[in-house]
């Protein structure tokens, strides 16, 4: 993948700041100025509690999830999503909340306005009220083990400003651990934290051991999704029945999953309008795990311009295997539109089925961003910023694997 100047590095801090560094700035307290700074919260724990996929093995409990919003007066993230898979029938929500003031005091203030919600219903105009059928979190007591309420299918998680109207430059930062027994459909949608542009704090998403589908959209930030290493290409269908498939050539009279009307599960990655966004999509390994893909972008890309923004690439990489592209995929003529198969078993299988991947970006940029408080410029210097291109995908085996989300996402 073609880079101008890399800001992304696969080395993050793994401890967050309470106050940003940069111009201006007097340490934990604000800015001496009085020009508003970068501030972020902890990590902190906001939902534990269960999450029974299969009540009925025969009707899941849980067959879909939302996380994050674009949009929305008190609604808006604005910030990295990362989702993560454990052994245990519960879901865990943490938050990292962050705003833009001139001091500590004023931070804190944001902070308390800010929280999540979560809800079956759409999201409530004010007074904010949610009725409790609607509401996926447990308010019987204190968040704990000994939570009963058990999570609800077509819950959305969103952040909530407690406020008239949510503050630009406020927002939070969301982690959701899942039971690895979810693979059905997940949503994330997020946006860029980039009032000032001086600091242009980019929403990230991150999805580690993903075992089902997920529907992905953002704006400036990068989306990695690492599918569980051992998952088939619908996860719905047992491993037996999948093998039973692939010693008929995915043949549909002979593959049950097929004659059950069974559908691959996808990953989709959409860049929200006029926005340049990277995705890296990290199959399983082994060279035998069947994708579909079509890779996009839309914007403005003229053959042999090496202008920064001028060309971005699709790239299955050789490290999934076998790399087959379509008739009308032409590479060389336009490195920004790849379509084709991975691991294609051949006839009798249909051509462009196996596990759908599809990303899609409006445009071909040079993106601004700040990704921790700490590398804040300081008011004024916004162009000193690091610059990456963005616009650019990549499909492989191993490439994000062995670095996880940790590595990944700037100040994890």
């Amino acid at each position: 993948m073609k880079r101008f100047f890399l800001s992304m590095t696969l080395a993050a801090l793994a401890i967050p700041s309470l106050a940003c560094g940069g111009s201006g700035n007097t340490g934990d307290t604000g800015s001496s100025s009085g020009d508003p700074v970068p501030f972020r919260d902890d990590w902190r724990t906001v939902i534990d509690q269960p999450f029974t996929v299969d009540i009925d093995p025969d009707t899941p409990n849980i067959r879909s999830i939302e996380i994050g919003n674009e949009g929305g007066d008190n609604f808006r993230n604005r910030g990295d999503v990362i989702v993560q898979y454990h052994d245990s029938p519960r879901i865990i929500v943490e938050m990292r909340k962050f705003t833009q003031v001139e001091n500590q005091s004023l931070a804190d203030e944001d902070f308390d306005k800010l929280s999540i919600f979560a809800t079956t219903s759409t999201l409530p105009p004010p007074p904010f009220t949610l009725d409790e059928e609607d509401n996926c979190v447990d308010t019987s007591g204190e968040m704990n083990w000994q939570a009963r309420k058990e999570w609800q299918d077509g819950c959305q998680i969103v952040v909530f400003y407690d406020g008239q109207q949510q503050v630009d430059r406020s927002g939070a930062d969301i982690r959701v651990t899942l039971p690895r027994e979810f693979i059905y459909d997940l949503t994330v949608t997020t946006e860029d934290n980039d009032a000032d542009s001086d600091y242009q704090n980019r929403g990230n998403v991150c999805i580690e051991g993903l075992p089902g589908s997920a529907d992905i959209s953002l704006s400036n930030g990068t989306a990695w999704v690492i599918l569980d290493e051992s998952m088939n290409e619908m996860p719905e269908c047992d491993a037996e029945s999948r093998n039973t498939c692939v010693e008929a050539g995915w043949n549909p009279t002979e593959c049950p999953c097929l004659a059950q009307a069974i559908a691959f599960s996808q990953v989709k990655i959409t860049s929200n309008d006029g926005q340049s966004s990277d995705g890296v999509v990290d199959i399983p390994p082994g060279g035998d795990f069947w994708v579909g893909y079509n890779l996009r972008n839309d914007g403005q890309n003229t053959p042999g311009n090496e202008e920064p923004g001028g060309l971005c690439e699709a790239v299955a990489d050789a490290s999934a295997g076998e790399v087959r592209l379509s008739e009308n995929t032409n590479l060389d003529q336009s490195p920004n539109n790849n379509q084709g198969s991975i691991n294609f078993p051949g006839e009798p299988a249909t051509p462009g089925a196996g596990y759908n991947i599809q990303m899609t970006s409006d445009q071909c940029a040079v993106v601004l961003a700040t990704e921790d408080p700490d590398n804040f410029v300081g008011v004024g210097n916004g162009p000193e910023q690091d610059a990456e291109e963005r616009g650019n995908f990549t499909i492989c085996s191993g490439c994000a694997r062995s670095v996880g989300c940790s590595g990944l996402v700037p100040g994890l």
